[in-house]
């Protein structure tokens, strides 16, 4: 922790305002000592130990008290009076990562400019519409002042890049369809990758190549325990090892279905998970995982191996033939035969496996350090309560499997997942299912998680919410699919974090999330290289970033099916950014109201490209090239016969409500841009095919209800 949070800091966890009585008013509260007390936004404080107070005395009373000081409130509530009790608390105990300053400093964010569409479609806007500049770039001062806040640790360079400068996500999104393809050499660019996005110094590790002569079983487990022995070392300055797994198991699982911690008795679990991440050493963390991947690709030769008995410390480990096994760390690696197979992996830190039909299964207690599987034949079944294949649980875990029709389960953290670990999980080919819950299939949180599907069979990925190229704070997440037919599926049980009936929350496919107010999101990617796909996705979904996050959807081609609830298709919230990239097809998109299909709330960046295709929009409101609260949204349809289709009139090139940050002597207003180069096209607003409109309504300068937006159709 820092001295700016020392030992015996007061610390209250709620923000204050003033009625027109002078009374003390409960304007926000956070996971602290005011939540536990039950206070609610809008209480009054009337009286503490029997003083009347305003703000000011409040605060100062809370600032003059030691921790574990009891203050007894008199609050009045919708015209009811209760009598609570404060307990101060220690300001080190609850501050969280995004109350500290960056672990690196950002004075200037670095500009990468290059002929992107979005320069295409900002040079014809400047064209069409020069009346707009002015707007423009008061909103982007704005976006390029605040990527240069000195405030959150685990705020990522990229991310406020991508604010300062948009058209370094769409860099970026043509260096990652470039440099991971979705083949096994994929697998050796990650750790370049991971090491650039999370900002880590690794010029102690030395990347994937020959590792030297093909080393014997015992070997192969030492190589091992020198990774055991570099995870270790990434958590010498953090407490207990078990303390910490149920900790993070604990914010995993509220953070699936919430999107607060203050409404838990247990909320403080959650704050040390995150606090831990301010004394945890990634780059020790990642060379152990670089370890594994250079393991991976430099197995012991078994070709002249016989069988051997299964002695019996083995004996409730493994069911089958064995090859070869040695003892590492107290647990095991094993050489399987090529016959059907039933491994229990809480106890081996590697399988080698030659074929067959194989079973594995993990229990839901501590995970191993590392784990590799490689896994060469068979419809193989992989199932776990907790993490289970290719998910790195406070490690590191490389997982193969190259051949057959795989069936992937997991209910927690799963499924290619890091939660202060790097998981890989690489599928060579066939048709898999991938049933993995929260925080898996590419999610990546205090660390990266990464799934690879090598094959061009139909596969389907069915989650629950924060899934599915997630990344979540100091995290990474990604999940490539190369071809197939494919099903994307996070939709449910979840329910609507807006309390919308049928409606689910989802956090997935391709969203860089964070945890609000407490920490700042991370980096998630979900790219598909072609096929007639089907996404489903609930709230928050496909192609968008949460809280300081940045979240990609890239789909290579095919006729694909979108279905999206609030917050979808290129969206993005709270000083976020998100990019959904659909390259050709006749397409047909789905969305519910409030900032989906290229559009952007409360200081974002949202960008919508579809470079062709006959294809459908619908959503209700505030989408379609739309953005509100200063921000910034794009919708760039580059060609085909296209519908638009919209509830309301608050879509299709147009900007909503500026009330957030809007000042009198700075009025910054948002700006929604909708731009169709081509064919014969229908608007529910109106819009002709060659018409160029503004869409400038004037307002209430003084609650910031001067809106812009730009559309224009490019039709002949």
């Amino acid at each position: 922790m820092s001295d700016a949070t020392p030992t015996g800091s007061p610390y209250g966890g709620f923000a204050l305002g003033e009625d027109a009585g002078g009374g003390a008013v409960v304007i926000d509260v956070i996971a602290g000592p005011a939540a536990l007390a039950g206070l609610l936004p809008g209480d009054r404080v009337e009286m503490v130990a029997g003083e009347k107070v305003g703000a000011a005395r409040l605060l100062d009373m809370i600032r003059a008290s030691s921790p574990g000081a009891r203050l007894p409130l008199r609050v009045l509530r919708d015209g009811h009076v209760l009598e609570l009790i404060l307990v101060v608390g220690d300001r080190s105990q609850w501050a969280t990562p995004s109350s500290f300053p960056p672990r690196l400093s950002f004075a200037e964010p670095p500009r990468r400019m290059s002929p992107v569409w979005l320069d295409e479609v900002e040079t014809k806007v400047a064209s069409a519409v020069p009346d707009i500049a002015p707007a423009r770039e008061r909103v982007q001062k704005m976006l390029d002042d605040l990527a240069r806040q000195d405030r959150g640790f685990n705020s990522l360079r990229f991310n406020r890049q991508v604010l300062a400068d948009p058209g370094t996500l769409i860099e970026w999104e043509r260096r990652m369809v470039r440099d991971m393809q979705p083949t096994a050499r994929a697998s050796n660019r990650l750790v370049p990758l991971l090491c650039e996005s999370l900002v880590l110094d690794c010029s102690a590790i030395h990347l994937p190549g020959d590792a030297g002569a093909t080393p014997s079983v015992a070997e192969f487990a030492e190589s091992i325990a020198a990774a055991n022995r570099r995870v270790r070392e990434a958590f010498a300055a953090v407490g207990p090892r078990d303390l910490l797994f149920k900790d993070l198991r604990y914010l995993l699982e509220e953070t699936s279905t919430k999107r607060t911690l203050i409404d838990q008795p247990d909320s403080l679990r959650g704050i040390r998970a995150m606090q831990a991440s301010m004394r945890v050493d990634f780059a020790a963390l990642l060379d152990a995982f670089n370890r594994l991947i250079v393991q991976s690709s430099h197995m012991p030769d078994t070709s002249t191996s016989a069988g051997r008995k299964i002695p019996a410390a083995l004996a409730d480990m493994v069911e089958g033939e064995i090859l070869d096994y040695a003892q590492v760390d107290g647990a095991y690696v094993v050489v399987g035969g090529p016959g059907p197979n039933r491994y229990r992996m809480d106890r081996l830190y590697a399988v080698i496996d030659s074929g067959g039909d194989d079973r594995y299964a993990w229990g839901g207690g501590v995970a191993l350090e590392t784990q590799t599987v490689i896994d060469f034949a068979g419809n193989d079944r992989y199932d776990a309560r907790v993490g289970g294949p290719g998910a790195a649980w406070l490690g590191a875990s490389v997982f193969i499997d190259l051949g057959g029709d795989d069936t992937y389960v997991s209910a927690l953290g799963g499924c290619g997942a890091g939660a202060y670990g790097f998981g890989l999980l690489f599928d060579a080919a066939g048709a898999d299912t991938y049933r993995c819950d929260a925080w898996s299939v590419g999610a990546g949180i205090y660390g990266a998680g990464v799934l690879i599907d090598a094959g061009e069979g139909w596969d389907s990925y069915i989650s629950q919410s924060l899934s599915q190229g997630v990344g979540g704070p100091a995290g990474v997440g990604l999940l490539l699919d190369a071809a197939g037919d494919d099903l994307y599926r996070a939709n449910g049980p979840v329910a609507s974090v807006y309390a919308t009936p049928t409606t689910f929350m989802s956090f997935s496919q391709g969203v860089g999330f964070g945890i609000r107010p407490y920490d700042h999101g991370g980096i998630g990617a979900l790219i598909d290289g072609g096929g007639n796909d089907r996404y489903e996705g609930g709230e928050f979904s496909q192609g968008g970033g949460y809280f300081w996050g940045v979240g990609l959807l890239h789909d290579a081609g095919g006729n694909d099916l979108y279905y999206g609830g609030r917050y979808a298709q290129g969206f993005a919230a709270h000083q976020a950014a998100g990019l959904f990239t659909d390259m050709a097809g006749d397409d047909v998109y789905w969305a519910m109201r409030a900032a989906a299909q290229g559009a952007a709330w409360d200081q974002s960046i949202a960008m919508m490209f579809d470079g062709g295709g006959n294809d459908s929009y619908r959503a209700e409101s505030l989408a379609q090239g739309a953005a509100a609260q200063q921000s910034r949204a794009w919708l760039f349809d580059a060609g085909g016969n296209d519908v638009y289709w919209s509830s309301g009139e608050s879509a299709q090139g147009v900007a909503g409500d500026n009330a957030y940050h809007f000042r009198d002597d700075d009025p910054v207003v948002s700006l929604g841009v909708l731009l169709d180069a081509d064919g014969d096209d229908r608007y529910s607003t109106g819009l002709a095919n060659g018409e160029v409109r503004l869409r400038h309504v004037p307002g209430n300068p003084a609650k910031g209800r001067d809106n812009n937006g730009v559309a224009i159709d490019e039709s002949p």
